[in-house]
């Protein structure tokens, strides 16, 4: 079998691994989580484990909307647009956001 490769890789050492990439961006400001109310953090941390607003309100035993509005305030002061961004924020920054950072 035969591969093609470009004339970097043919010509790069063996080894040679200063081209690896970083880790994509994470969405969100890291910056915004000592803004979060103790409640937001908990939806949040909720949120970066699957739970959609069903389970997050029975797990916190609070209503569906109130899962709902706070989910709209907390994606507003980390600066994200969509529950999967807040989701993967949560997941990128889940130390800090359950106080071990």
């Amino acid at each position: 079998m035969t591969y093609l490769t470009t004339d970097d890789q043919r010509t790069r050492p063996l080894g040679d691994f200063s081209l690896t990439l970083a880790a994509p961006p994470t969405p969100g400001d890291p910056h915004a989580i000592s803004c979060l109310t103790p409640r937001e953090r908990q939806v949040l941390t909720l949120l970066s484990h699957a739970a959609d607003n069903r389970e997050i309100s029975r797990r916190l035993g609070i209503a569906e909307r109130t899962v709902k509005a706070h989910l709209t305030n907390l994606m507003a002061k980390i600066k994200v647009t969509s529950r999967t961004e807040a989701a993967l924020f949560a997941y990128a920054f889940h130390g800090r956001l359950v106080g071990r950072r």
